[in-house]
């Protein structure tokens, strides 16, 4: 019904314009005194007819001919939309300007209102507008057919680093911009359509600055102990992992006591964040304690930074760390004999990463 509705608008608008093109010279020829006020209809009525092309003109050449090239574009024009309008299936699939958000992940939906479709392809790119470029490898999403009014729902984790980026541009209001073209082929006529739409952060239910950066802890309660030649005991004061550490003399000086986090089953993505506005936020408690932060990568690259404790919060901004952080395998706060007396004690709090 709605495909009717714009052909009948279409021809509609056609028949208006050209009343009025013709008008207006009709008008012209009453100016000039050609014919007379009362001749003005039916001089509109016979180039109306002519630009169609069904009637005849005497007269002026010029006119004649600036009628014909105007029926001819306008003729062009009008089928060429109608044909979009009549074959092409642009209006059939929505992409749902509701995105839901929840989270760690997004939810995006398409409504195909028409009849079935096949190799739809949906295909996210981040354009900085600043670089003039796109940036980061576009995201493609295949759905190998789509029946009658049936939705294709795509659920996206934002630990991808793809995700996180788009959306943390969006809601900061950056100079970047999210397009989504999706394409599909019409099962019954073969015939492909493809659009491009614009997301923009009205897209988001309920989404948020505040709520989009809020901090992401890692709990103290799930460090892991390790101890090679030192002995270490645990235990839970408050927040905190109180460690107390002992080494024997005889131990050698690369005797060390651990505690770690490990991420092999779900690598912690650090890649995400944006590294100019993101740091670690390490607490820990103690005196006279030097700990080995690390940080150790998928790639087998680690990156380490030596803390001298003294009670205060320690920050590691992001944009110091060069490596890529996409992999994170494991997070381990380290004490060594070489480094330390033979005996200790530290309590560490929870990791925070806060955006700002």
């Amino acid at each position: 019904m709605s495909k009717i509705k714009k052909i009948i608008n279409t021809v509609a608008i056609f028949i208006v314009i050209m009343f009025v093109i013709c008008f207006m010279f009709s008008l012209y020829k009453v100016l000039v005194g050609d014919i007379s006020i009362s001749e003005i209809f039916s001089e509109t009525g016979l180039y109306f007819l002519y630009t169609v092309g069904y009637g005849a003109l005497e007269g002026d050449s010029v006119i004649q001919n600036i009628l014909a090239l105007i029926g001819i574009i306008a003729l062009a024009l009008m089928s060429t939309y109608l044909t979009i309008n009549l074959f092409w299936r642009l209006d059939d699939v929505k992409l749902n300007k509701k995105i839901l958000y929840n989270k760690d992940s997004l939810r995006i939906s398409f409504l195909n209102k028409g009849r079935a479709i096949c190799d739809m392809k949906a295909t996210f790119l981040l354009y900085d507008r600043e670089k003039c470029e796109n940036i980061l490898e576009p995201k493609e999403y295949y759905m190998p057919m789509l029946v009658s009014d049936s939705y294709w729902h795509l659920t996206l984790d934002l630990n991808e680093t793809f995700w996180y980026k788009a959306v943390y541009g969006l809601v900061t209001n950056s100079n970047k911009n999210l397009y989504c073209i999706y394409s599909f082929v019409d099962t019954n006529s073969g015939q492909s359509s493809i659009r491009v739409t614009e997301i923009t952060k009205d897209y988001f239910d309920n989404l948020n600055y505040v709520e989009f950066t809020k901090d992401y802890v890692l709990s103290n309660k799930d460090l892991l102990p390790i101890e090679n030649g030192g002995k270490l005991n645990l235990e839970r004061i408050n927040n905190y992992t109180k460690l107390t550490y002992s080494f024997k003399r005889k131990d050698s000086d690369n005797s060390f006591v651990m505690l770690y986090y490990n991420f092999y089953e779900k690598f912690l993505n650090l890649e995400k964040y944006d590294k100019s506005n993101t740091y670690l936020l390490l607490d820990i408690k103690g005196i006279d304690v030097t700990i080995k932060f690390e940080i150790k990568l998928s790639n087998n690259v680690n990156v380490t930074r030596v803390i001298n404790v003294d009670n205060e919060l320690v920050k590691i901004y992001l944009e110091d760390i060069t490596e890529s952080l996409e992999n994170v395998k494991e997070i381990c706060y380290t004490i060594f004999k070489s480094d330390n007396k033979l005996n200790g004690e530290v309590e560490i709090g929870d990791l925070k990463i806060i955006t700002k």
